[in-house]
Order: structure tokens, then sequence, then C-alpha cells
């Protein structure tokens, strides 16, 4: 029976060698305990890695019964669940029981140096980095038990000073990988496991609110104002995660310059809003001009007819023009931009 804990179980031998690691040696990470990563200077492993456990393999939620979430996920528990619940399917805490996982991207990060590894990583790059084990009873014990090189971090280092205490380089690119990583990954490989990302779940919810400007202007009074309740705030962060703007680009546009970026810090430990502003760019829409925002969208293919025309009236506004006791001017829109002033 496997568990969240991502340095669970044996180690993964045969799954280091079905998945092609040609290089590599086995090093503690000081956690609770001394745990046992998988460390490789191949940096096409790590990429390898990444992208089995990050690239959806379906979007078909019919084919699946049992999901797991891979730990550290930036969407709650609860939201997840409700989503998969309607179509049917549960969750679990023993990847070995699930059929599919749900991925984020936290799962995988760069440090350097004596960092603040997370014991929760599923998998790492440490850059610059340290092996020591004699200035810690806990790091020795388990240097005598496995022979292994213990990491340095901040949780290794414990009371001691790295001045004081010897040490040794490790490979200066050093990825590390956790057992649930190489295990997932080979069973992804294989084609046992499938991958399903959060946006196909979360998409295929009846839950989805479309944006509206009443919807908006609605949740505006409830956390648009420095006195608004908790209760008001509580409610507004339950709808937001919601609302699906697809279609109406303009208002995402209106209301990110207008409060919802403004609104941010009220919902700094909610993992479902902070989710939906980030995956719709509230902080850059914000700062961006009229100008920028066509320019934004544009490039995201969200751009349209009423969209444009719309951020084109503030462009104009916005248009500043010397010299005018001389001149005169004439104003165009360029021509790429024309196909969205048709009918």
């Amino acid at each position: 029976m496997a568990s969240k804990n991502v340095h669970d179980g044996e180690f993964p031998d045969q799954a280091v060698i079905d998945l092609g690691f040609e290089d590599g040696e086995q090093v503690g990470l000081v956690c609770n305990d001394v745990e046992t990563l998988y460390l490789s200077e191949s940096v096409s492993m790590y990429n390898k890695i990444e992208n089995l456990l990050s690239t959806e393999t379906t979007s078909d939620l019919t084919t699946v019964k049992r999901a797991f979430i891979l730990p550290m996920h930036n969407v709650s528990t609860e939201r997840l669940k409700a989503s998969l619940k309607e179509h049917k399917i549960s969750i679990t805490n023993d990847y070995e029981k699930a059929d599919f996982i749900i991925p984020h991207t936290n799962f995988y990060q760069e440090f350097s140096q004596v960092s603040n590894i997370p014991q929760s990583k599923l998998i790492f790059k440490l850059s610059n980095g340290y092996f020591a084990h004699l200035h810690r009873t806990l790091t020795h014990d388990y240097h005598d038990d496995t022979t292994n090189n213990v990491l340095l971090d901040k949780r290794s280092l414990g009371d001691s000073y790295q001045y004081n205490i010897d040490y040794e380089s490790a490979p200066y690119d050093s990825y590390c990988f956790s057992n649930m990583s190489l295990v997932l990954a080979d069973l992804i490989e294989k084609g046992e496991m499938k991958v399903i990302n959060t946006d196909t779940v979360l998409n295929q919810s009846a839950n989805r609110v479309p944006i509206t400007e009443e919807l908006m202007e609605d949740i505006k009074k409830m956390v648009g104002d420095y006195d608004a309740s908790d209760e008001e705030i509580e409610m507004a962060g339950k709808i937001i995660p919601t609302i699906d703007p697809t279609g109406e680009p303009y208002l995402l546009y209106v209301y990110a310059t207008d409060f919802l970026d403004y609104i941010t810090h009220k919902y700094n430990r909610n993992k479902d809003v902070m989710y939906w502003m980030d995956k719709y760019s509230i902080n850059k829409l914000s700062r961006c001009s009229a100008e920028e925002a066509i320019k934004y969208f544009d490039e995201s293919g969200e751009l349209d007819s009423r969209c444009f025309r719309a951020l084109e009236v503030k462009c104009r506004n916005e248009i500043q023009i010397y010299n005018r006791e001389l001149y005169t001017f004439k104003v165009q829109v360029k021509p790429e931009y024309r196909k969205y002033m048709e009918d």
C-alpha cells in the first residue's frame, strides 16, 4: 500500500532500469527521518520524468474511475473532489489504487547550494550543492547503514553552520527523484497509469458559471470595499473559481483592472482563487493598457470583434499627437487588425 508520502516504499530499482537511467546514485535527504532519493546528472532524464508526469494522456473522464492527486497541488482537494464526483470518479491517497493522476506545476523546482528543499517535492534540480553527514547523528547513522551520501540543505544543517562542518561537493547539476516520481513515471510510460490535467477536470464541471457584468458587479460589491465582511469574502471566494470568462475577454480585462487584482491579498491562502487568478493572468491584465490588452488577447487567440472594438475606443483616448498647430493627422487601424472592425 502506497501513501501520499513521496518517499514511501522500497527503492524502485526496476523502474530506474526500465525508464532508461544510465547514471545515478542513491542519496539521502533529511525530512522527519533521512529519506532516500535517486540523483542523476542527466538533464534529459529529468526532462523525461517531468514530461511523463505532466503531459496529459487522455481527456476522456469516462475511461477512468479513481484519481491520485499529486502532492502539493495548487487546487484544493475539495474542489477537485467535487468536480470529479460529477463523473462518478473517486479520489485515493494510494496511487497503487488509482488509474490516473492529476498533475500540477508545483511538483518540480530548482534550488541552489544550501536551500530549503520541501519534503514533498517529487523531483528537483540542485545546482552547486553539497554532501555532508558527519555533523549529525541522524545523517551519520544513515550513511553508516547505507553508505549513501546525504544532501546538505537547511533542514539537514540543523543547529550547525556550514562553515564549521565537513562537506564535499555534489555534482554541480544534480537532478533528484523521489520514489513516487520514479514509480509513477514508469507506470505512465508503460501505459498502466493515465494523466489528466487539472483544467480538464475543472472545465468539465457543471458548476462553471459564465462571466457576466451582473455577476462581476455582485462580486465587486461583496469584496471590493475595505469593510467587506468575512462572510462576503468567503462567499465570493467560492464563486470566483467557478467563473468561466471564455468568449468574454473584454469583461475579464475590465474587471481585472477594476478590482480583481486588488483583492488578491484577501485570498492568498485560498488555493482555488489563486489558481483562477493565475490561470487567467489577472495580475498581468490589470497592468495592461488597452493597446497592450489587444495584443495580449490577439496572441492568446481570444481577441474577437466585440473585444477589439471596445478596447480600440479606449486606445483612441490614449493617443497623443503633438505639433497640431502645423499638421493634421489621420488615425487608422493597422491592416492586421482591420478584420476585427468588420461586422
